[in-house]
């Protein structure tokens, strides 16, 4: 028997004092996520979470590291397939700084938001608030994860 797979990158960006991180809110969620979406046959997981972090915000960051990685186990009611999502390091941005999504993505999501760590559950699903917590901790304590491509590091193109 054949398993599918769905395999996603998301992005962790947390403001400059580590206090804040930045999420989405997808017209097709009633919940907030991180920035991400599925990756691509042939693309490693560093192209994939820097053009999803273009896609979704315009914002271009080379992404290098992983910060978590989160399966979700398929779901036979809905027929949503298991899922491995892995949190990649998008680093910090000023608070200050101009995020929308571009035109192209604005139809897709509903608002682009700091999200104080203190209120993800105002915000988030339970296991949305426990993937962001451990990808938060991750940066703090300094445990990222290099990417790899089959065993090189993913330094992808600009």
């Amino acid at each position: 028997m054949a398993h599918s797979v769905r395999l996603d990158a998301d992005v962790l960006v947390l403001n400059s004092t580590g206090t804040s991180i930045l999420l989405i809110h997808p017209t097709y969620r009633p919940d907030w996520v991180l920035p991400g979406g599925g990756i691509r046959p042939g693309e490693s997981v560093a192209v994939a979470a820097r053009r999803e972090l273009r896609e979704k915000l315009g914002l271009n960051r080379l992404i290098t590291h992983g910060l978590a990685v989160d399966q979700v186990p398929a779901d036979p009611d809905t027929g949503t397939p298991k899922n491995l999502t892995v949190v990649c390091d998008g680093g910090t941005v000023s608070i200050g700084t101009a995020l929308a999504p571009p035109i192209e993505s604005a139809r897709e999501i509903r608002a682009v938001e700091w999200v104080p760590l203190d209120t993800l559950s105002d915000h988030c699903e339970p296991f949305m608030q426990r993937r962001i917590r451990v990808a938060v901790a991750a940066v703090m304590h300094g445990t990222r994860i290099p990417l790899l491509y089959r065993g090189e590091p993913a330094t992808p193109a600009a």
